[in-house]
């Protein structure tokens, strides 16, 4: 697996020419945050935060709270 950057253009991801000796495939893609809106952002962050909170917060997890 190789992760680089590139560009949206709003339709498609522009891949720099350095990525021209991939073969074609499958990719996974990542969209950075814009905080264009910063409140919604939050209360995104916080709803996240409690669901994570219920994911991990278990004794079997609790193991890497050490680490």
């Amino acid at each position: 697996m190789r992760a680089i950057k590139a560009r949206f253009d709003g339709e498609k991801i522009i891949l720099p020419p350095i990525v021209s000796d991939v073969p074609p495939g499958e990719v996974i893609v990542v969209f950075e945050e814009v905080e264009d809106h910063p409140g919604e952002i939050s209360a995104w962050m916080k709803a996240q935060e409690k669901s994570f909170a219920a994911v991990w917060g278990n004794d079997e997890d609790a193991a890497y709270d050490s680490l």
